[in-house]
């Protein structure tokens, strides 16, 4: 079975995040890439170089 942990926030910091995703207007979410399937299954990666994963 998969484990689901969540951040411990005050609400001064979910205040900030909530007031970041209004204004960017996106879903902000952390994970921990060690549990993120392996390369070449679909998942976005991170990538350092020219190309992005997103149509911007």
């Amino acid at each position: 079975m998969e484990d689901i942990k969540f951040a411990q926030l005050d609400s001064q910091q979910l205040a900030k995040i909530n007031e970041l995703e209004k204004k960017m207007g996106v879903t902000l979410v952390a994970y921990d890439s060690s549990t993120m399937p392996s390369h070449g299954s679909g998942a976005y990666e991170t990538n350092n170089s020219t190309s992005s994963n997103h149509p911007s």
